[in-house]
């Protein structure tokens, strides 16, 4: 008979705290939250890491903060921390490196170092990295696999320097049981450890690009045991040290997979590049998740949700009727509404798969292939979509035609009636700017055309509209740089952008080349 207590759900809340960041153990998950606190949700497991005064009395029952930053001697806010086989490490506001280590892990260090500004483990390493305030790079913990990237295979219970490594260049690291692997800021790709988990076929005791990966820009990186998932910047999945052949996809059966491989994604991820894949291991498990973390995109979820501003709606079959913006279901489906009604109600759909198929439209989630392809089918639409919604909205910022409203900018160089003209979709206005979305929730008037106080130069007000439908700061050599990177800094408070804006760092990004 199934032991049911293992198949059950259960909702924990940590009073009058916030959560910042949760990293998963053998039997273990540690909290830790914005105001540098760290709580445990332990099994009953004599090999929890956690530094419980008695693990064994710990189950996932409650949520318990930990002891080791409770007593007085201790008492130290913690900015950062890292799992790493059966210890944690702890990054206090003050730079100072914590241990809370168990009886199981002989070959890690007790320690406390200082100036540290960021600590790497891994599901199931028994070592770990982290950087100093200095730049550097060290490794301590056990290395008989040579996966501390050291140069040799000796155990350090002292933490040593990686040679060859500064702080600045690294994006990720991660050591696991078998291998370690660092990702640097440019993208590319790095192994150490053992054969056939590093990303070689053959042992390397130090930290040596991958050249499968080679003309590949890495984004994001996680490993389990033994096994590796990359992510590009293209949305690409590559894998590697899949020994027991639980690979992400089915393409490769049971076949071991030593050196980095392309993996097809599922059907939900094709064709979507504005879906984000997200991808995390466990010691034995893989998981490919999407994410919709795109300022865009969340904005315009933000309007399908809060039906506000609809100006249309979808009348169907058995008295359904659904709220919708016209333009963008028009843009999406190059269809005028009375056609999609038309081409609908010749089948029974419900509503709930009408909101399925406009959650499509408004952020193109796809959460159901089959009935998708169904509504397509009805509409005479090709599947997979040949466009993103980041494309359909782009587009519809080249179509001068369909714009319904006039952005009025004033002219310093003119007489104060003097005004130039921004065409613009009221819809994607109020979607995208906090400020004018206030401005038409509090009038009724029907007004075609606002006025723009802000007295930012049309050119940077420009780019910023355009940044509306693309999301992106596109510059050219006639504009004064400098002005509309300034201009454009301030603009992010005062049009109360998404707080999820990426314009800060496209300007940064810009600058940094000037």
């Amino acid at each position: 008979m199934t032991n049911q207590k293992f198949f059950k759900s259960k909702f924990f809340t940590i009073e009058n705290e916030e959560i910042k960041d949760i990293q998963s153990g053998h039997s273990t998950y540690l909290i830790l939250t914005k105001s540098g606190k760290v709580f445990s949700l332990s099994g009953n497991c004599a090999y929890c890491e956690i530094p419980l005064s008695d693990p064994k009395s710990s189950t996932f029952e409650k949520i318990r903060p930990v002891p080791f930053f409770n007593k007085k001697e201790n008492n130290r806010k913690v900015e950062t921390f890292a799992m790493a086989g059966w210890s944690n490490y702890f990054v206090c506001k003050d730079g100072r490196l914590g241990d809370g280590t168990s009886n199981r892990a002989k070959n890690l260090p007790v320690l406390i170092f200082e100036n540290v500004t960021r600590v790497f483990g891994g599901v199931k390493g028994y070592g770990f990295f982290f950087t100093t305030k200095n730049n550097d790079l060290f490794a301590a913990g056990q290395n008989h696999r040579e996966n501390l990237g050291i140069g040799n295979s000796i155990n350090q219970k002292s933490p040593v320097k990686v040679p060859n490594w500064k702080a600045e260049d690294i994006l990720y690291l991660q050591t696991n049981e078998c291998q370690s692997i660092l990702i640097t800021k440019e993208g590319k790709t790095y192994g150490c450890g053992l054969a056939g988990s590093n990303g070689f076929t053959q042992n390397k005791s130090t930290f040596t690009e991958i050249e499968e990966l080679k003309n590949k820009k890495v984004v994001e990186y996680f490993g389990g045991k033994k096994m590796s998932l990359a992510l590009t910047n293209e949305n690409e999945l590559f894998g590697w040290g899949f020994d027991s052949g639980n690979h992400p996809t089915d393409q490769y059966g049971n076949i071991n997979i030593q050196k980095p491989h392309k993996f097809n994604l599922p059907e939900i991820f094709q064709n979507n590049p504005s879906i984000k894949l997200k991808i995390t291991c466990g010691t034995q498990c893989v998981y490919l998740y999407p994410s919709y973390n795109n300022c865009l995109i969340q904005d315009f979820q933000k309007l399908f949700e809060s039906k506000i501003f609809c100006d249309s709606k979808l009348s169907l079959n058995e008295n359904i009727q659904v709220p919708i913006h016209k333009i963008i279901v028009e843009s999406r489906t190059n269809l005028q509404i009375s056609t999609i009604e038309d081409l609908l109600n010749k089948e029974s759909f419900s509503k709930q798969e009408i909101l399925l198929f406009l959650k499509w439209v408004y952020f193109d989630e796809i959460t159901n292939v089959e009935l998708l392809k169904r509504i397509f089918n009805s509409l005479n639409i090709s599947y997979p979509p040949k466009n993103t919604f980041q494309k359909d909205l782009h587009d519809l910022f080249n179509d001068e035609d369909s714009k319904d409203y006039t952005l009025l900018i004033k002219n310093d160089d003119e007489d104060e009636e003097e005004y130039e003209e921004i065409a613009v979709h009221k819809i994607v206005l109020l979607t995208r700017s906090g400020l004018f979305r206030e401005m038409f929730e509090n009038t009724t008037e029907e007004s075609k055309s606002v006025k723009d106080y802000s007295g930012k130069s049309i050119e940077s007000i420009e780019i910023l509209i355009k940044y509306f439908y693309t999301e992106k700061i596109e510059l050219t050599a006639d504009h004064d740089t400098l002005l509309v990177i300034e201009e454009l800094e301030d603009s992010i408070e005062y049009y109360q952008l998404n707080e999820n804006s990426n314009i800060l760092n496209q300007l940064n990004e810009i600058k940094n080349k000037l």
